[in-house]
């Protein structure tokens, strides 16, 4: 009686982790020439946009300077200037209204998350209104300047 031998042999693979992580760079400081350095915490991975029919989700480098921008809007509202921004989210034009007539010229400056300037135009706004079509901008979340002599206004706006 013969026998036969025989050996399988199988590989197992398992999941492959990736090198992401979560880190806090620095602390908040004053350089001598007057500069300062803020401390940021927050994921370090590369821009991605996820899309459905109701909601984008997003994430990407931090913006910390826009939190501050978006802040200093409060100082224009005691001055005087009440700015809103509707709709938001939006999907060809996006309106933004101002609590007293605003004659001169206003640049419009949008960013992109990642801070890079896409979309620049002056513009008057007609009554108190300044409507800007930006129907040929992709689907996702931008950041916008609003400058002109007595008005700096900063705000986020999304795209569906």
């Amino acid at each position: 009686m013969k026998y036969l031998l025989l050996l399988f042999s199988t590989a197992f693979y398992a999941q492959v982790l990736h090198h992401e992580m979560l880190s806090s760079q620095g602390i908040s400081t004053k350089t001598y020439n007057g500069l300062i350095v803020v401390q940021t915490i927050g994921q370090q991975s590369m821009t991605g946009t996820s899309t459905n029919k109701d909601y984008t989700v997003m994430q990407g480098f931090q913006q910390s300077l826009w939190g501050k921008y978006i802040t200093s809007n409060k100082i224009d509202v005691i001055e005087g200037i009440k700015t809103i921004t509707y709709p938001n989210p939006f999907t060809e034009t996006v309106n933004f209204q101002f609590s007293e007539s605003i004659t001169d010229l206003i640049t419009i400056s949008i960013f992109d998350i990642l801070g890079r300037l896409i979309f620049e135009q002056k513009k008057v706004s007609v009554n108190t209104i300044l409507t800007i079509n930006l129907a040929q901008l992709p689907s996702s979340e931008y950041l916008v300047r609003l400058n002109s002599t007595n008005l700096n206004y900063y705000t986020k706006i999304i795209k569906r």
